[in-house]
């Protein structure tokens, strides 16, 4: 007998709450087909009748924690509006170090997961990260609102790419782990300077 539609979204959501969990409380190497099927009590041929294979899947649960990752920075947008651009973009940075220290597996899951090679990323999961640069791209416009969108895209990339180097290097202890507190405040450091600088030279062409 065929499922119904709301059978398969109601499959497709607990096949989706099952990985996330699993993703959360274990890391993405111990998951798979086979942990995923018995915890959602499903077969595993089952979840690829709802994702068209293992990555696919796990590009929507990540969809998912940029989403939440999302939310919160866009509650700290509206909470820190009347803040300077340098207090918000470093509340932003301190946002991203609580959300990969509090919720460390399924922000490593991120970064670790691998597409097969010739296999792009598909349009609507760059769009997720696209959605948390142009955030950043807000208070670098009013440092110098004579930024074109395309600098101030590659400017937000750049804080991004930043603030995740040094918290991905620190804690996760390729170069040795560093305290909390001195992390916050290299990346309070970076922050300023590259603010202080856009505030001083602004870029001039295209980045």
């Amino acid at each position: 007998m065929p499922i119904s539609a709301e059978q398969k979204e109601e499959l497709t959501q607990r096949i989706l709450d099952v990985t996330e969990r699993q993703i959360a409380e274990n890391g993405l190497a111990a998951v798979s087909t086979r942990s995923i099927a018995r915890g959602a009590g499903c077969s595993g041929g089952s979840i690829y009748t709802r994702f068209s294979d293992f990555d696919d899947l796990v590009l929507a649960v990540n969809s998912r924690v940029l989403s939440r990752f999302g939310s919160i920075l866009a509650d700290l947008r509206e909470s820190a509006r009347n803040l300077p651009v340098e207090q918000r973009l470093c509340g932003m940075a301190d946002a991203y170090l609580d959300f990969a220290l509090g919720e460390r597996n399924a922000w490593s899951a991120l970064f670790e997961h691998r597409l097969p090679d010739g296999r792009s990323l598909p349009d609507w999961h760059r769009d997720d990260h696209y959605r948390l640069f142009a955030m950043i791209e807000e208070p670098l416009l009013e440092l110098d609102p004579k930024l074109t969108p395309a600098q101030a895209a590659a400017l937000a990339r750049t804080i991004y790419s930043a603030v995740h180097g040094i918290v991905s290097l620190s804690i996760e202890d390729r170069l040795g782990r560093v305290d909390e507190a001195s992390l916050r405040g290299q990346l309070r450091l970076v922050i300023l300077a590259l603010a202080a600088g856009l505030r001083q030279t602004p870029p001039s062409g295209s980045l």
